[in-house]
């Protein structure tokens, strides 16, 4: 087909003025040393800060939120949010597996992810569960298909939960879009990590994801107060 308008060479098109995307992703990590109650924060240039609650000495610049929290700061200010699109990638459980045929340890049917590619052969993958085509690597997920094959010593671990049913916006996430008194500030954005109270209690309560759950959002704002519709 000539026509290629699926293809926005670069733009956004949007019936809002100034549409604008804010993307991140960060890895929960309570425990860490730096304080922050996260790690390997990236984003697209355009995020400052995410806290968490830390269960180490908090960092000067975080205010170590309540459990379940997430304070996100970003480098600008700006005018309206409009939506939040959050997702988690599940953290890793339990320890290495073996994937020998003698070791017997998957469960068929069941996700894993390669943690060790050892001297496993590309045929020991595949056999395994690996799809045809993909040349195993670190950090690989795949169905297996099979307890085990082959001698070599790669190594897999089993997928986990993050215990995360929701991702709520903290009220009246306008007011902080475009703190004052402070210059380049950047504006602040709550959110509130939500799970079952306990294994037998499905009530939702604020909840801290599993330590390597890896959350990513995309925030999607307005920079300009000019409106078609609506206040």
């Amino acid at each position: 087909m000539a026509n290629r308008a699926w293809m926005n060479f670069g733009h956004m098109y949007a019936n809002h003025t100034m549409p604008a995307i804010v993307d991140c992703n960060f890895v929960v990590d309570a425990d860490n040393t730096n304080g922050l109650g996260i790690s390997s924060l990236k984003s697209n240039g355009y995020v400052k800060n995410v806290f968490m609650h830390t269960s180490a000495t908090p960092d000067a610049s975080n205010p170590n939120p309540a459990v379940g929290i997430i304070l996100v700061q970003l480098q600008d200010n700006y005018a309206r949010l409009l939506s939040v699109l959050p997702s988690i990638v599940s953290p890793l459980t339990g320890s290495e597996l073996v994937t020998t045929a003698a070791g017997a340890a998957l469960t068929v049917g069941q996700p894993y992810v390669i943690t060790t590619l050892g001297t496993n052969t590309a045929a020991d993958w595949r056999a395994i569960g690996l799809p045809a085509g993909l040349t195993a690597a670190v950090g690989m997920n795949f169905i297996a298909i099979a307890t085990g094959s082959g001698t070599g010593t790669g190594k897999v671990k089993a997928v986990g939960v993050s215990g995360i049913q929701s991702v709520e916006i903290v009220p009246n996430p306008q007011m902080e879009l475009g703190p004052q008194g402070v210059s380049n500030q950047g504006a602040w954005l709550m959110l509130r990590t939500m799970g079952a109270t306990n294994s037998s209690t499905t009530t939702m309560i604020p909840k801290a994801p599993a330590e390597d759950s890896v959350i990513s959002l995309m925030i999607y704002l307005d920079n300009s107060s000019v409106t078609v519709d609506g206040d």
